[in-house]
């Protein structure tokens, strides 16, 4: 290898020293690109309903929901309560809903209208059976995509509710009657050994008690 003179060797180190001078020249006066804007989602338009084209869309819900409850079970919880139903196939000496308030009241539940899941769509399936119109009012609010029902059952007194839905299905309501207020959540599916045994104990007691 040709060994280079001193002279070559001082003029390389000055063309390097210009090219990084130059290098930097032109990063000090490059103009740094604009990050781009984040453009926000329009949040969706959820339209309103006139009352019959809420209870039309309430009765999918409500035949969506008992249809879940019967074939995964369903558990709805209160305050001081829990509602157990499992589907028939795993239902304890032919029962399958039971109800726990604490600390030691067991009671089985005979009839679907007994589980809010099923409460509604037992009575509007009822009603077209006989072809009639289920005494049902219900409201839509688009603010929060809730639907309230009222029905009036007489002598027994009213039921207004309001209910939250998710994934199609009825999954949370309070009472809005000032003289009852209540509130539960509803879980579809997942039934615990916990929630089972809510189910045994109220057949065993019942059963003891024949």
């Amino acid at each position: 290898m040709q060994k280079l003179s001193a002279p070559k060797v001082a003029l390389i180190a000055a063309a390097a020293s210009l090219a990084v001078l130059s290098l930097a020249a032109c990063a000090s006066t490059a103009t740094p690109s604009a990050s781009p804007s984040i453009t926000e989602s329009p949040t969706p338009t959820v339209e309103p309903m006139t009352p019959a084209e809420a209870k039309a869309a309430y009765a999918k819900i409500a035949k969506l929901s008992c249809n879940t409850a019967q074939n995964e079970g369903v558990v709805e919880t209160g305050d001081d309560f829990t509602l157990v139903m499992v589907n028939k196939a795993d239902g304890y000496k032919d029962f399958s809903a039971a109800y726990f308030s604490p600390p030691s009241t067991y009671e089985l539940i005979w009839e679907l209208d007994g589980i809010t899941a099923c409460s509604d769509y037992y009575t509007i399936s009822m009603a077209e059976e006989a072809g009639q119109e289920a005494a049902i009012d219900v409201t839509f609010d688009e603010t929060d995509s809730s639907y309230t029902t009222f029905e009036d059952f007489g002598e027994f007194g009213t039921s207004n509710l309001k209910f939250q839905i998710k994934d199609g299905m009825l999954h949370s309501f309070e009472s809005l009657d000032p003289e009852n207020p209540r509130s539960s959540t509803i879980r579809y599916g997942k039934i615990t050994e916990a929630d089972r045994q809510i189910l045994i104990t109220a057949v065993d007691n019942y059963l003891a008690e024949r």
